[in-house]
């Protein structure tokens, strides 16, 4: 499932919560690296230094761990 514009992250215990609830996150398959005004931030490694990418909510697609199926 993609998420919504309004939908809020947050970035608890490394791991991401959306509206208070634990999300998996299938894309973007990077590192996340933490919630930052609305967005999540990934961070990728390369060389001898790093990239960190900022995705809004509805570029997101997951799921919820309690859902029946990831789709």
């Amino acid at each position: 499932m993609k998420l919504k514009d309004t939908d809020k992250l947050e970035f608890v215990d490394q791991t991401l919560t959306v509206n208070g609830k634990p999300f998996v996150v299938q894309y973007p398959d990077e590192p996340l690296f933490g919630a930052e005004e609305g967005k999540l931030i990934t961070i990728v490694f390369k060389g001898c230094g790093y990239t960190q990418y900022q995705w809004d909510p509805e570029e997101i697609e997951g799921y919820f761990p309690d859902s029946e199926s990831p789709s």
